[in-house]
């Protein structure tokens, strides 16, 4: 019988080619002096109950003994021409070793050879790999590790693993695997571990702490659940294209670079996802860039406090409604929201300094903002709209006494914004760099000090989902309603019931106006989930 060379395809997939080439090569070479395979070797066979001959090898030879499910070291294969030339994997006359498995196997939990008893505790390197006939897999409790290219490539579409603790980097790559349980004594995955299967539905256990680059990376995933543990999510983590919400939990610190099937960028491909929320957290999380880009089905977010950072990119061209930006968010960076054609609120926290090029650029909907005293700097076309592009802003409040910083092109249509700056500042805001061109500011509108001190006027939870608080010190309140953006009256309380009860109140962003016994009026943004 002829020996064939085995060619580890860690070296064959699309993300290695170049290397592929140079290994082949060494391999075939060495090949041509000892034909037999040299990885992994396999020390005994064992036929299990189903009658499948399994191949092991002994990974422990002292108590407590251990063995690894592995590959065949004398494989029944067609008879093809060997490959010569790097050129020729893959092609006609060239195919990767088949063993004579059934379409199910059973691994046992541990196995005797030669009187001595060994316990089954993990699946080897490629152990199956390109086994197109194998379908389902039963692995026993004692497996707890499944490692690199183990089910790739394979034919496996279920497999059972109740007991696995770790699934290395590429370990079911490229198979039609649809059905598995992740089990709760999981606490790695590896790089593409679940890539380009065919998955629709996942749940991360919370022994699970980073989602790693790939790990479920071209599924076509219809619901992904997580838990309470997760802490980052890598590059390419998985693809959202067919998940209609995602809730990320309160643990997570980190999103990374295009982690959520940022990979789309097809106009005509809609990804369906219309719903994201983040847990409140104690730890600071960190949203990279293009993490959300392109969502445009996306109506609905509700960011966490404790977000310090939107990436570039991150929103843009999604369909987001309303946006309460976290307190902790000091910079809003290029783009973050450019294009969102739905977008119609956005509450901007006291400690923000800078709004950054284009963040909101094309944002039609948007008619007005109000900017805290914190705000430093506002980049070019921050606010802008294209001249093809109808609406834009209308309203411009400015709490700040002091001008920030801006460009000649930060906001567009300037002829008709209405700038509404506190008392005696106006002179200030026409005398600054950029402001010149601005002719409407408005005179007879001035914020008195009372009406955003928050000792003086307290209202609280904002964002508020049923009960909502409202105080205002040392003062009786003679009036309360609710608004909405478009200035329609939605809610006017009886002031003997207080606090006010928004629980039928439908969600979005309103405007509370409080009047207090002396007349004064207090207002102040309130968005309701």
């Amino acid at each position: 019988m002829k020996k064939f060379t085995t060619i580890s395809n860690k070296y064959l997939s699309g993300r290695n080619t170049a290397t592929a080439v140079v290994v082949l090569l060494v391999t075939l070479l060495a090949g041509s002096m000892n034909a037999q395979n040299l990885y992994p070797p396999y020390d005994f066979t064992v036929e299990n109950q189903d009658g499948d001959v399994l191949y092991y090898r002994i990974t422990s030879s002292s108590a407590p003994y251990t063995v690894a499910v592995t590959r065949s070291q004398d494989p029944v294969y067609y008879t093809l021409q060997q490959p010569q030339y790097a050129w020729q994997v893959g092609q006609p006359g060239f195919q990767y070793p088949l063993y004579d498995y059934d379409s199910a196997i059973t691994v046992p939990a541990a196995v005797t050879y030669n009187g001595t008893t060994y316990d089954v505790t993990s699946v080897d390197d490629e152990a199956f790999f390109m086994q197109k006939d194998l379908m389902s897999v039963t692995l026993p409790s004692s497996v707890k590790t499944i490692r690199a290219k183990a089910f790739s490539r394979s034919g496996l579409y279920s497999i059972t693993m109740p007991g696995v603790e770790r699934v290395e980097e590429d370990a079911f790559w490229i198979s039609p695997l649809s059905q598995v349980t992740l089990p709760p004594s999981l606490v790695y995955i590896g790089d593409y571990a679940f890539g380009s299967t065919s998955l629709a539905q996942v749940e991360i256990p919370s022994s699970v702490t980073v989602l790693p680059t790939g790990a479920f990376y071209n599924c076509p995933l219809t619901k992904i659940l997580f838990h309470e543990g997760l802490r980052e999510i890598g590059t390419e983590a998985f693809s959202a294209k067919y998940v209609d919400s995602l809730v990320f939990p309160s643990t997570l610190q980190k999103i990374d670079l295009y982690s959520i099937g940022s990979y789309y960028y097809d106009e005509n491909l809609e990804i369906q996802c219309q719903y994201v929320e983040f847990k409140n957290g104690s730890d600071p999380l960190v949203l990279e860039d293009y993490c959300f880009y392109y969502f445009r089905k996306l109506n609905t977010l509700i960011l966490s406090d404790n977000i310090v950072s939107i990436g570039r990119y991150c929103f843009a061209k999604s369909s987001i409604k309303n946006v309460v930006v976290p307190p902790r968010v000091s910079n809003i960076q290029w783009y973050c929201f450019s294009d969102c054609d739905s977008l119609q609120c956005v509450v901007f926290p006291e400690g923000l300094a800078d709004i950054e090029t284009a963040a909101f650029m094309n944002t039609p909907l948007l008619r007005e903002i109000t900017l805290p005293a914190s705000v430093a700097t506002v980049g070019s076309r921050a606010f802008s709209c294209s001249d093809d592009v109808e609406g834009g802003l209308a309203d411009l409040t400015c709490l700040g006494e002091n001008p920030f910083i801006i460009l000649s092109n930060t906001f567009s249509k300037q002829d008709s914004i209405h700038v509404h700056v506190p008392c005696g500042s106006v002179a200030a805001y026409q005398s600054a760099p950029g402001w010149s061109s601005y002719d409407n500011f408005v005179y007879d509108f001035c914020l008195g000090v009372e009406e955003h001190d928050p000792a003086a006027f307290k209202v609280w939870p904002n964002p508020v989902e049923d009960l909502l608080h409202v105080e205002l010190s040392g003062k009786d309140i003679a009036g309360l309603a609710l608004y909405d953006l478009q200035g329609r009256i939605i809610y006017s309380p009886d002031l003997s019931n207080l606090p006010i009860n928004l629980r039928n109140v439908p969600a979005g962003v309103y405007l509370l106006r409080v009047t207090g016994a002396d007349g004064r009026e207090y207002r102040q943004k309130i968005v309701k989930r």
